[in-house]
């Protein structure tokens, strides 16, 4: 009788047993835990892990890179009773999120275990309450650098790309400060170490596959500002292409980004404003789409002097270079080329629902083009012109020297059908 069958008839499904387990294997669990991995049917997990429980009768089904194509198999386990044994806690960055992607929580029972990064602090006689605990395995380093600037204790699991000696050497390349690092490997096992030093002192180490990095910032450590636009001096640029501090601070304070979002920078020039785009969005994604090969140099550069990580060059024109990019959920338009109708259609047409759009225009004739636009486009808009100007020396007292005013448009994007 097939599997199809048995739901057919009402065969009750046991629910899935995830269970987390310390490096000592079962001598880390209770009688009680141990009993419920008695009765298997089947025993899921790493060789590692199965090889501690190598004398169970239960079928063993080794997992490993591919535990999200195997795990759709245990929708059609029948009355089989399926345990799958994990290290630490299954419910942090393992493999409980990818089994409750698939089965319903009422067919999934998690048992825990502390985690690797729990056991580290403990190992060095730290608390850990205050700590912020993520993952680096698999995972983009813009967010390990967004934390870093953030936490005054970081927790990070690591994976063999992004090794301590690579996150070190991100994080100080984005500028972040020399501090405290604590590397543990084969946390439990027989071949335990703590390697205590500094983060400066990680770049080119080597470390065995199994650990997890802690960094812990020095007394006086303050986090990054949440929002500070830097001077325009701090930026590679090239013939005042430049959206100019004031501005970008009204633009950014416009475009009111959360830290998920995915923003396109359209006409980016030397970047600055992509850069800081993405330390508000620090856990999303920026796309800087710009034609000029010299600006493209720049914004390399700006965005390799800042760490921003998570920008992505887009070269060529707008709108066709904007095809096939993911949906954003705000925008922002330092220049057009000339196509601002059709590049305006095309954000109506892919951006998301409440889409923010926020444009800078230096010409009368380019504001009574985008107002036409996006009134017809049925947009909810905002317009406000900045005039600044700067304090100048001047025999003794101070003069104002203005700066050339820039119309800063407002829109949101309704939903499109």
């Amino acid at each position: 009788m097939n599997d199809k069958m048995q739901e057919d008839k009402g065969i009750m499904k046991h629910p899935i047993l995830i269970v987390g387990v310390g490096g000592d294997g079962p001598a880390s669990l209770s009688p009680s835990v141990l009993d419920r991995i008695a009765p298997a049917d089947q025993l899921w997990g790493g060789k590692r892990l199965l090889a501690h429980w190598a004398s169970h009768p239960a079928d063993k089904v080794v997992i490993g890179a591919d535990v999200a194509q195997r795990v759709h198999h245990l929708t059609r386990r029948g009355d089989r009773r399926v345990v799958i044994l994990a290290s630490g806690d299954p419910g942090f960055y393992g493999v409980a999120a990818t089994v409750l992607r698939v089965l319903p929580p009422e067919e999934v029972v998690i048992v825990p275990h502390v985690t690797s990064l729990q056991l580290a602090f403990a190992r060095i006689g730290m608390d850990w309450s205050k700590a912020v605990l993520t993952s680096a395995h698999n995972r983009p380093l813009a967010e390990v650098v967004g934390w870093a600037r953030r936490a005054r204790t970081l927790g990070l699991l690591t994976d063999g790309e992004h090794t301590p000696s690579a996150i070190a050497q991100t994080l100080l390349a984005a500028g972040l400060p020399d501090c405290r690092a604590v590397v543990a490997e084969s946390l439990g096992l027989p071949e335990e170490r703590i390697t205590d030093t500094r983060l400066a002192q990680l770049p080119g180490a080597d470390f065995g596959l199994l650990n997890v990095l802690l960094l812990i910032q020095d007394n006086g450590w303050q986090p990054w500002p949440t929002f500070a636009p830097r001077s325009d001096e701090r930026y590679a640029h090239c013939r005042g292409l430049i959206t100019k501090r004031e501005v970008r601070g009204l633009s950014l304070a416009q475009l009111a980004l959360r830290e998920t979002d995915v923003v396109w920078d359209i006409g980016a020039g030397s970047g600055a404003v992509s850069v800081e785009m993405a330390e508000l969005a620090w856990r999303g994604q920026v796309y800087a789409v710009e034609r000029d090969a010299e600006n493209i140099a720049h914004i390399r550069q700006n965005v390799t002097r800042f760490g921003a990580l998570n920008v992505s060059i887009i070269k060529g024109n707008a709108p066709e270079v904007l095809i096939g990019l993911p949906r954003p959920s705000a925008v922002f338009v330092g220049g057009t080329g000339g196509s601002m109708e059709s590049i305006l259609h095309h954000i109506d047409g892919a951006a998301q629902p409440g889409c923010r759009v926020v444009a800078n225009l230096a010409t009368l004739e380019n504001l009574v083009q985008m107002l036409r636009v996006t009134r017809e486009l049925g947009w909810r808009i905002e317009v406000m012109q900045a005039s600044i100007a700067h304090g100048r020396e001047i025999a003794g007292m101070t003069r104002l020297a203005p700066l050339n005013p820039v119309f800063v448009v407002s829109a949101e994007v309704g939903e499109n059908e």
